[in-house]
């Protein structure tokens, strides 16, 4: 079962993915309006996201999954507290403060940070997966 749940969330992660990559390479051509307007619409589908997935955290039947709610919470508060230290408490801020090769350097950052997330969520399947197959283990050699 753990193999099914799991590889039903890696798909949705290479979906995902996929877009980053095609969103990337259309802004590449696109002009200025055309990465602004889709810039908006990635801040708002990422609020929505935030929502859902905070809403899904916290209605979770497993309580060890509301520790995970609140340190998701955390982490997205030392973000606002970072912005505010280097003066950009909001997203127009963001645009009038940095200098491009700052705004590129996050960006690569914030890339290597996912790719520490995507690693952490892959040691966890596994390690959920470990405890799959050792609880069928033991369950066959009982019966």
């Amino acid at each position: 079962m753990a193999h099914e749940i799991l590889s039903v969330k890696l798909y949705e992660l290479d979906k995902k993915l996929g877009q980053v990559h095609s969103r990337i390479r259309i802004s590449e051509s696109a002009s200025l309006a055309q990465i602004r307007a889709e810039a908006e619409a990635l801040r708002n589908e990422c609020r929505e996201n935030e929502l859902t997935l905070r809403n899904r955290l916290q209605f979770s039947k497993a309580g060890s999954v509301s520790k995970l709610a609140e340190a998701y919470s955390e982490v997205e508060q030392i973000v606002q507290n970072a912005k505010a230290r280097i003066g950009c408490p909001s997203a127009g801020d963001w645009k009038d403060k940095l200098s491009v090769e700052e705004k590129i350097l996050f960006a690569e950052y914030a890339l290597d940070f996912a790719m520490q997330a995507a690693n952490r969520a892959l040691l966890i399947s596994l390690e959920a997966i470990d405890a799959s197959m050792t609880q069928q283990e033991k369950e066959e050699t009982e019966v």
